[in-house]
């Protein structure tokens, strides 16, 4: 009996040892699969969290497209706007921004515009904890998002056709009368398009003086303050301008197509000057005659005065032409201050102007980056002093104008005379111009500009 009693406690000793070899093996399974579990469950969290920068990242891009001029800043950092809806840089730089205010860094690679459509790709990368016991160090979580968008305006391809912007001040200041536009129309004037003040919007008309297709001076004109439009000798609205309750942003801004060069990835010359600028000086005066340069065609000339060399928002040279003849020219100005005077049957158009987009073929500078719509013929970027202005046109005779005019910061005074064609979008903090002749439009065509309606947006995956 005594030896049997021994052999059964072995026995039951070697049995209770593999139970808790059975039973530690469990639970090194359980505990494995628990870890993966809790492991996999943040992953799913970085993921979703992904999903969600990238969804916001492609809306804000979309935002940003839909509603050019608008600007915006993300988590404190510097103001970002798109200066059109064709402006993917700033789209890019929106959403880079959106993206690492919630703690993700994505590139411009990351950010894809085609069409009316932002597609953005994010990622993000965990370190395995608990997982480790399964060889899992780390996983990378993936997500992508597209937006697309309706913009408040779109490019206009039918110049002349009514719809077109053709004036569009900037000043909102209403404490003065002569700020916005002020508008002098006599003779035979034939005018398409809309033109649009944030704040006044004066029109005195005489002479036998033609709205055109588009309707009183095209159909979306609106102007803000609540002075009241002026007319003589005969009323220029078929049907009055809207009145707006805000003010509108920059329809295109031109400045964005002449950055610094060096940090901002536009290369400088070796005399400093942007890639982009084919003829430079500190003052620019171009004459045809002894006294002054010859105007050659397809170029862009720059007049940076004492201003930095690099910087054009810095320019306070000046540019002064004189032209008379049959000139026909595809060229560019950029100074602080412009003067333009011309008469007889030139043609100047903007340096690779086409009614439908930039044309690198008709312009040696190469294309401008980010490209708006296409460079203006005049962008000057000074200050009004007194009865000073940074832009001064006076044309007679047939000349023919193709493209914009940009004044930033001060006006542009124009007085146009004659028969001629003029093809633009006059762009300036005010506006005054004296006007006959044939003028229409090239603006984009802004159904909402100068009220509170935007651009829509929306997820499209």
């Amino acid at each position: 009996m005594r030896v049997l009693r021994t052999i059964l406690q072995r026995v039951i000793s070697e049995e209770s040892g593999q139970s808790l070899v059975v039973v530690i093996s469990s639970m090194t399974v359980m505990l494995g699969v628990a870890a993966f579990g809790i492991d996999a469950a943040t992953w799913m969290v970085k993921h979703h969290q992904a999903q969600l920068v990238a969804d916001s990242a492609a809306l804000a891009a979309a935002q940003c497209l839909a509603n050019p001029g608008h600007p915006e800043t993300i988590n404190g950092g510097p103001s970002l706007v798109c200066s059109s809806s064709t402006d993917t840089s700033g789209a890019d730089a929106v959403a880079i921004a959106y993206a690492k205010a919630n703690g993700l860094t994505i590139s411009n690679s990351n950010v894809t515009v085609s069409g009316n459509k932002v597609s953005v790709s994010a990622s993000a990368t965990s370190p395995g904890l608990l997982s480790r016991v399964a060889g899992i160090s780390s996983t990378s979580q993936s997500a992508g998002a597209a937006a697309s968008w309706t913009s408040t305006s779109s490019v206009c391809n039918n110049p002349g056709g009514g719809n077109c912007d053709f004036m569009f001040a900037d000043d909102s200041n209403c404490s003065t009368t002569t700020n916005g536009i002020d508008v002098t129309a006599s003779g035979n004037t034939t005018v398409y398009g809309n033109i649009q003040s944030n704040s006044n919007l004066d029109v005195i008309a005489s002479g036998n003086i033609s709205l055109g297709s588009g309707g009183s001076y095209g159909p979306n004109s609106t102007y803000t303050c609540q002075s009241s439009n002026t007319f003589s000798g005969h009323n220029p609205w078929g049907s009055p301008p809207t009145q707006s309750s805000s003010v509108a942003p920059w329809p295109i801004d031109y400045s964005k197509d002449f950055p610094a060069c060096g940090g901002s990835g536009t290369a400088c010359q070796s005399n400093g000057y942007p890639s982009y600028c084919t003829n430079s000086g500190a003052n620019i005066t171009l004459t045809g005659s002894t006294n002054g340069d010859t105007t050659i065609t397809n170029n862009v000339y720059c007049a940076s005065g004492t201003g930095t060399k690099s910087n054009p928002s810095t320019w306070n040279g000046s540019i002064t032409i004189d032209l008379s003849g049959k000139n026909v020219l595809y060229d560019t100005f950029v100074g602080g201050s412009i003067s333009f005077t011309g008469s007889g049957n030139d043609t100047l158009n903007a340096c690779g102007y086409t009614t439908s987009g930039y044309s690198s073929t008709n312009c040696t500078s190469g294309v401008p980056s980010p490209v708006t719509t296409n460079y203006p013929i005049f962008y000057a970027v000074g200050t009004d002093c007194g009865n000073s202005y940074p832009l001064n046109v006076t044309v007679s005779g047939g000349q023919t104008f193709n493209g914009d005019m940009f004044v930033p910061n001060g006006t542009a005074a124009l007085t146009m005379s004659g028969n001629k064609t003029l093809t633009t979008f006059i762009e300036a903090l005010d506006i005054k111009m004296t006007m006959s002749g044939t003028l229409q439009g090239d603006g984009p065509t802004a159904t909402n500009t100068g009220s509170s309606s935007s651009g829509n947006v929306s997820l499209s995956q």
